[in-house]
């Protein structure tokens, strides 16, 4: 009886295992640009994590203004060509992005929520959900379906503002060292410098 548990036990463990290996991630890996931008991989190979930290030359207020209107988004994301507003309050809103992708793929479109909270030593932070099922989906595009995004913004000196920013997105998988730094690295480097250059 006591081998027969063991047994039990093994086989409970093997088959958790896999579990485990989905969920987990590389190393952090540094995309070497001027502002220090960091990235890995989840081990399914279609999940990646970016983080960085950088800073914005305009005041907090100003900050919150471009990130949470959509009318901007097209300014500073990377390759986004068109932005649109669906839904919106004093603290959060829905936002519909598409966004160029190379030739041999389609465009990218994306639903996303995204949440303003004011934290108590003065940073604002904002998330972005991805809404994958938010409006049927078009033919004519890729809809992104994993998305998480957070950024806290923490007020320097004046017109000077320092954001935090983690995100983890779904994206193509095992994509090769030139596609996977620009999906990830060059695409945050790119976006940091519009932000700077629209202010």
């Amino acid at each position: 009886m006591k081998e027969k548990h063991i047994y039990i036990i093994i086989i409970a463990i093997a088959a958790f295992l896999p579990t485990i290996r989905a969920n987990a991630q590389s190393e952090w890996h540094n995309c070497n640009c001027d502002t220090p931008i960091y990235y890995r991989i989840c081990e399914s190979g279609k999940d990646y994590q970016v983080k960085c930290k950088f800073t914005i030359n305009a005041p907090i207020e100003k900050c919150i203004d471009i990130f949470c209107n959509a009318a901007n988004h097209t300014k500073w994301i990377y390759n986004c060509i068109e932005s649109k507003t669906l839904e919106k309050d004093s603290t959060s809103g829905v936002f519909r992005n598409i966004i160029e992708a190379p030739f041999f793929m389609k465009d990218r479109e994306v639903f996303v929520r995204y949440t303003v909270t004011h934290n108590n030593n003065g940073s604002i932070s904002i998330t972005h959900i991805c809404l994958p099922d938010y409006r049927p989906r078009n033919d004519k595009y890729e809809r992104i379906t994993r998305l998480k995004a957070t950024y806290i913004f923490t007020p320097k000196v004046k017109n000077s503002t320092e954001v935090d920013y983690f995100t983890e997105t779904g994206g193509p998988s095992n994509l090769p060292d030139f596609l996977l730094h620009i999906f990830l690295c060059k695409s945050t480097m790119q976006t940091i410098e519009n932000l700077n250059k629209i202010q």
